[in-house]
């Protein structure tokens, strides 16, 4: 039941008249900012006068869990808790390191609560979280969308590209691109006992942490990216004086500093969309950088944000549009030049340097420069023996290496090299109107030569 734009309530049952206090579930919006389901839950606890506990947990056998993610998401729980103890919040953090470890948390902690709000993120294991909670609960479970600029309830259907949503974004954005306004709660539940266990986590002991953890630990943490709000802020500040001014021009040059790189803060929830918005908004800058940037983080986001919310098969190629579907079935036996396993594709052992080079920078930082990221989707078509392996192999590595992954920009990117909100092109072997990239000419508009050693020197 839709209780307004960004509310909806998951299941029909009566408040706890004898809680000590409201729960907020903290999945994905790992902010104390620019939160709508942080606020609404401080609403609700100020309105039955209540106190508000906020639970963040991390388990050890989520999909592709590793160092690498479970760092990242450590590194920002010391600041959480410390403002959290500064708004009168008790913040509760969990780390379930394996399978011996206290499970059912949650279900612990309603126990005690008059009702359960939570993150209405739309893809990977947040649906299915929200679902189960709702359903095992025995009191209200809310959940609240504080993923972009406009509510993806505005949007009643999967828009087609982005043609089809920029009006309809730019219709609304006046009325939601503004700073929220700050909310406070009315009782501390500063000292509240808990029927819960509660991580410590410093930055000197998560290194030890992690470490304990039952993950891969193949995949290392990130010396590039450390994860925390006070982190993405510090990047924030330096893209919009430094980088934004050429933004326009220095976005598709991977030989350089030029992009944003908060895709990861984004993902985690670190960084609210608003907040940036409203930096690169006010930036003294050009307006076309202003405006390029924009477009990406506003219509070209949440239009993978609308496609997980209302298209059932976002993490398949059942997901792509009836002229992709044609045409693949058209070319599905076309020969490939190429066909590199898995294992080296993930190696970066192929015989084009640029794809190499993309690789390299994937799996020793953490993330990957858009521009290339689009040819390294590419390639990995034309070099599987389908496109059903392709995309398996895309969606694997991605998610297993990328501090981005696993989000709706992430499955969007990668059906957008399969055709997803994009248009026919010239017809080709292998990918038929699909459009087509090379790295010979892709690398041509940029330094290649300096990206690759940079790369190798990672």
């Amino acid at each position: 039941m839709r209780i307004n734009e960004r509310v909806l309530q998951l299941n029909d049952k009566p408040i706890n008249e004898n809680a000590r206090y409201v729960l907020y579930w903290m999945q994905m919006y790992k902010r104390v900012d620019n939160n709508h389901a942080l606020i609404y839950a401080i609403r609700r606890a100020n309105e039955l006068r209540l106190p508000l506990v906020v639970y963040e947990g991390l388990k050890y056998y989520y999909p592709w869990g590793s160092d690498r993610i479970h760092t990242f998401i450590l590194e920002g729980v010391e600041e959480k808790r410390r403002e959290f103890e500064q708004l009168g919040i008790r913040y509760v953090f969990y780390l379930q390191k394996d399978a011996d470890a206290p499970k059912s948390t949650v279900a612990a902690l309603a126990k005690d609560a008059a009702l359960i709000v939570t993150d209405d993120y739309p893809c990977f294991i947040i649906p299915e979280h929200n679902r189960r909670i709702a359903e095992r609960a025995e009191i209200p479970v809310y959940a609240v969308d504080s993923n972009g600029i406009i509510p993806m309830s505005k949007f009643e259907k999967e828009e087609y590209a982005a043609y089809t949503i920029r009006p309809k974004i730019n219709k609304l954005l006046d009325r939601y691109l503004k700073p929220l306004p700050n909310e406070t709660v009315e009782i501390s539940s500063a000292g509240i006992e808990r029927d819960c266990p509660d991580t410590l986590v410093t930055s000197e002991n998560i290194a030890s942490l992690v470490a304990g953890c039952d993950i891969d630990h193949n995949v290392p943490a990130s010396t590039r990216y450390k994860g925390g709000t006070t982190e993405g802020r510090r990047r924030l500040t330096k893209f919009v004086a430094e980088i934004l001014p050429d933004y326009d021009k220095a976005r598709s040059k991977p030989d350089r500093d030029g992009s944003s790189r908060l895709s990861s803060y984004l993902h985690f929830g670190y960084l609210s969309p608003l907040e940036v918005a409203l930096a690169v908004q006010k930036a003294d800058a050009p307006q076309v950088s202003i405006d390029a940037y924009l477009e990406e983080l506003i219509v070209r986001r949440e239009l993978s944000f609308n496609m997980t919310r209302h298209n059932p098969h976002y993490d398949s190629l059942a997901a792509l549009p009836q002229w992709v579907q044609k045409t693949m079935r058209e070319h599905a036996r076309d020969e490939r030049q190429f066909n590199y396993s898995l294992e080296q594709l993930e190696a970066g052992e192929t015989h084009d340097e640029l794809w190499n080079a993309a690789q390299r920078e994937m799996v020793a930082t953490g993330e990957m420069h858009n521009y290339v990221r689009m040819l390294w989707g590419k390639n990995v078509i034309a070099w599987s023996p389908s496109y059903e392996v392709a995309f398996e192999t895309l969606v694997h590595l991605n998610n297993k290496y990328c501090l981005d992954g696993r989000d709706p920009n992430s499955y969007a990117g990668i059906l957008w090299c399969f055709g997803k909100h994009d248009r026919a092109w010239f017809e080709r072997p292998v990918f038929g109107l699909i459009r087509y990239m090379a790295s010979q000419s892709t690398g041509k508009k940029f330094d290649s030569k300096k990206y690759i050693a940079w790369a190798q020197s990672l």
